[in-house]
């Protein structure tokens, strides 16, 4: 990828999600912090982001002005805003990671610049991140294929269709407070019945950071013959997991998935 940009890569809002992939693109190596500009309208947000070696510009205008890729990692609610901030300004390329907003919208609010969408998730702050990536028709394949490689060292990713990008948010985007909730519930019903808590989540975390790992070893396998592995019949889990299958926790998941997705598609509009 070649530019005549001063900065690679420029951030327009530096909240939790933005600053995760900053520092992740630095530690993978894909960009220096040199090569990387920022713009939050928060004091706090920005002395933090000059602490840690990055350029802050004024506004986003500049920010845009000065990179080849714009991040826009603001909320679904500030959206509007920094697009009429951004109105007129000289810009290469915008990568979105803002939860429901089309790539038609971004392009008819900004001449029709090239737009590469993304649905991140938190684990990307660790290295351990998924990411959905798709493009609009007129973005360049070296800026995509940048993109791409910039999260892949951060966790998986994957293309998909841009009307899949909504349903996505409840396979990947939404689903580590789904696990943390989980995880919650079970401590929550160990520590009921006396165990100590420190212990319970020692083992509780260890376990789901095991299976995780027993899933990407068996990428292949399908699914129920790893619950039928734990499910010996006659044993103990089969009995639990009979018992979520008669409180149609599928239906639970199902539900839950429709709220979360019709929220996207809310924040879009």
């Amino acid at each position: 990828m070649k530019t005549d940009r001063k900065y690679i890569l420029g951030l327009i809002g530096c909240g939790h999600m933005g600053m995760a992939i900053a520092r992740g693109a630095v530690l993978s190596g894909e960009l220096e912090r040199y090569q990387i500009c920022i713009y939050d309208p928060s004091e706090a947000i920005r002395k933090n982001a000059e602490t840690e070696g990055f350029t802050v510009m004024k506004t986003s205008k500049e920010a845009a002005g000065a990179c080849h890729i714009t991040l826009l990692a603001v909320t679904p609610q500030h959206i509007e805003t920094v697009l009429k901030e951004l109105k007129g300004a000289d810009i290469d390329v915008i990568l979105s990671i803002v939860t429901g907003v089309s790539i038609k919208h971004v392009q008819d609010a900004l001449d029709n610049v090239p737009v590469i969408r993304s649905m991140p998730n938190t684990p990307l702050q660790i290295g351990e991140g998924a990411t959905a990536l798709c493009m609009s028709s007129n973005c360049n394949a070296d800026d995509y294929d940048f993109v791409f490689q910039m999260f892949s060292q951060m966790g998986a990713v994957c293309t998909v269709k841009e009307e899949q990008m909504n349903d996505i948010v409840a396979v990947h985007g939404s689903t580590p407070a789904y696990i943390y909730y989980f995880v919650e519930c079970i401590l929550k019903d160990a520590v009921s019945r006396g165990i100590d808590e420190t212990t319970a989540r020692t083992l509780l975390v260890q376990t789901v950071v095991g299976t995780g790992k027993l899933l990407v070893k068996n990428a292949d396998k399908p699914l129920s013959a790893l619950i039928d592995e734990v499910c010996t019949e006659g044993g103990t889990t089969i009995e639990a997991v009979a018992e979520m299958k008669a409180q149609h926790m599928d239906k639970i998941i199902h539900d839950a998935d429709e709220k979360c997705i019709k929220r996207a598609e809310q924040l879009g509009k």
